[in-house]
Order: structure tokens, then sequence, then C-alpha cells
């Protein structure tokens, strides 16, 4: 699946993740992240797949528009509650959750 920069800002929104901190969990620099979701630079196979690991990881389900554009499928992000709650058991609770 090709995902694109305005998929993985969705993804970070939803999540409630910043462009600093998907770089620190993915190993990459926080420009990185920037130019990619501007457009601004295309990213490397290998640094692509481990910010879709961390996001898949976190819940985020991207979709790439393979059906038929009359099914109503397009390209998009959800998250998956459930994966996102198994995550959040295993890793403590979210800097939001921390600072109130």
């Amino acid at each position: 699946m090709k995902l694109s920069g305005k998929q993985v800002a969705a993804a970070r929104e939803l999540l409630g993740l910043s462009q600093t901190d998907l770089a620190s969990v993915a190993g990459v620099a926080p420009r990185t992240i920037t130019r990619f979701e501007t457009g601004e630079a295309a990213l490397k196979p290998t640094t692509l797949s481990h910010i879709q690991d961390e996001l898949e990881r976190r819940g985020i389900e991207f979709t790439n528009g393979d059906h038929p554009p009359s099914s109503g499928h397009g390209i998009g992000v959800r998250l998956n509650f459930d994966k996102a709650a198994a995550f959040a058991s295993t890793t403590g609770p979210t800097r939001e959750e921390a600072e109130h």
C-alpha cells in the first residue's frame, strides 16, 4: 500500500501524536515527517514502513482505495479502538493523560 503524507498527518491527529513524537518512535528525524506530510519529499520504502508500522501498532488502519469508486471506499485512515486500547494498556498512560 502506498501511503500519502496526508494519511500520515491524519493518523497522527487521530492518535494525538506530534510530528516529533512520531519521528521519535519511528526512528527518523522530525524534519523527515514534516517534509513527507507536506509533500516536499518522498521517503525510502524502509522509512515509510517504519512509520506505518508504528502507526498501525497504535491502532491506525489505512485504506488505499483498491475498491471500485462506486463501492464508496476510498483512500483514508481510521482508528481501531480495540487495537488502540490494547496498545495503550501495554504502554502506560499517554503524554496527554500524564499531564492531567
